[in-house]
């Protein structure tokens, strides 16, 4: 695994962390297959007693793929 590149962003006014975090699907997953998949992971993890939230930000398509 590579090194995760860690900043402080001090323009920050929020007092939380936030980690990127990329996922890979196969090419017919849509954004929105994707998003509810990792909407699912989250609400059943066992301790997320710490994490206060997520948001996708990005989703990158395959060029490979016709449209859907």
């Amino acid at each position: 695994m590579s090194e995760v590149y860690e900043y402080t962003d001090d323009n920050s006014n929020i007092d939380e962390n936030s980690l990127t975090v990329d996922f890979y699907f196969e090419s017919n997953v849509t954004k929105d297959e994707a998003i509810k998949l990792i909407d699912d992971m989250v609400s059943k993890a066992n301790d997320y007693t710490q994490m206060i939230g997520h948001k996708p930000t990005v989703f990158v398509k395959s060029p490979f793929v016709t449209e859907m």
